[in-house]
């Protein structure tokens, strides 16, 4: 009985031992040169693996610290020769300049697949950016991930690097971009429409789209919509959410977008609501509506909101 209590013991000391060591190992970075931010020429052969074309993208130190269903991937990197440059956070909580200057952390987002109609095969990888952390965290509510895009295309030799922009601006909170989703808003002419929320601790949340699209070869923002979504709070509270279709028409590129918002609005809360929402309030308390905006691209303005918005009551 004593030796079994003996084995016992040394057993779990060596589990603490062991589980304290491992907190002790900090995260590191590795530093790359500048020329990752750059024009760059990528081919990667066989079969696309995004987390590694990422790994190429930015070659630096990479941690899988994937526990259960929280997946957690990263490459830690530094850049001393890098200039640093400012981009916007939809938060408006400053303007970071990136690459940080503690160290970024880059994670893979999602990998999207396209075909046009010729046939190519197409792969766009997203990724989010990050202040380096020792321990691999992202944290600060009212800080967005700094997104970044990459698009591949299949050839005889493998996949090539076609277009890469290493940093767009930020979105989402606790530094993580949300992922964008592909929309077909043009012939074989593909944006990545970003859905965007955030707010104090219970809510409620509000939403913004966002649209980015490939302009003279890199990746750019081209339609910010906002207060398209008020998630449910307090009793008495405005709430509505939203979706978004490509209207079909004979133009070839940069389709108009079509945003339709549907909810409840009340007299007491009309932060953020269109005008025309808010003018079927006047003389009532609470009502049910439908606002539909369309937004029509206007060359180097991106896409603008068309006025007035087509708000109606729902009974």
């Amino acid at each position: 009985m004593m030796k079994r209590l003996f084995v016992m013991v040394c057993l779990l000391a060596g589990w603490i031992t062991a589980s304290f060591a491992q907190s002790d190992e900090y995260l590191k970075k590795k530093n790359v040169p500048d020329t990752i931010l750059q024009n760059r020429t990528l081919l990667l052969a066989g079969t696309f693996n995004a987390q590694k074309a990422l790994l190429q993208l930015f070659p630096g130190k990479y941690y899988n610290l994937t526990k259960d269903n929280y997946r957690n991937e990263l490459i830690n990197w530094e850049c001393k020769t890098c200039k640093p440059k400012p981009y916007p956070d939809v938060n408006e909580d400053g303007n970071p300049a990136f690459p940080y200057p503690e160290g970024v952390a880059t994670r893979l987002i999602n990998e999207m697949d396209f075909k046009d109609s010729t046939g190519l095969q197409y792969k766009v990888i997203s990724f989010n950016h990050s202040v380096f952390d020792e321990e691999g965290f992202q944290t600060s509510r009212f800080t967005g991930g700094l997104l970044g895009l990459a698009k591949f295309v299949l050839t005889d030799e493998g996949w090539r690097l076609r277009m890469f922009q290493p940093a767009i601006r930020a979105y989402g909170a606790f530094s993580k971009c949300p992922a964008p989703k592909p929309l077909l808003i043009g012939n074989d002419q593909y944006a990545f429409m970003i859905k965007h929320s955030n707010g104090p601790g219970g809510g409620p949340f509000d939403g913004d789209y966002f649209l980015i699209a490939g302009i003279n070869g890199g990746y750019q923002q081209v339609m910010a919509a906002y207060g398209v979504e008020r998630t449910e709070a307090e009793e008495g509270l405005s709430s509505w959410s939203s979706g978004y279709t490509v209207s079909a028409g004979d133009k070839k590129y940069f389709r108009d977008i079509v945003i339709t918002l549907k909810g409840t609005a009340t007299a007491t809360d009309t932060d953020r609501l269109p005008d025309e929402v808010k003018s079927l309030l006047k003389g009532k308390k609470k009502i049910r509506f439908t606002a539909v905006k369309r937004y029509v691209y206007m060359g180097s303005k991106g896409y603008q909101l068309q006025l007035p918005v087509k708000a109606t009551l729902i009974n």
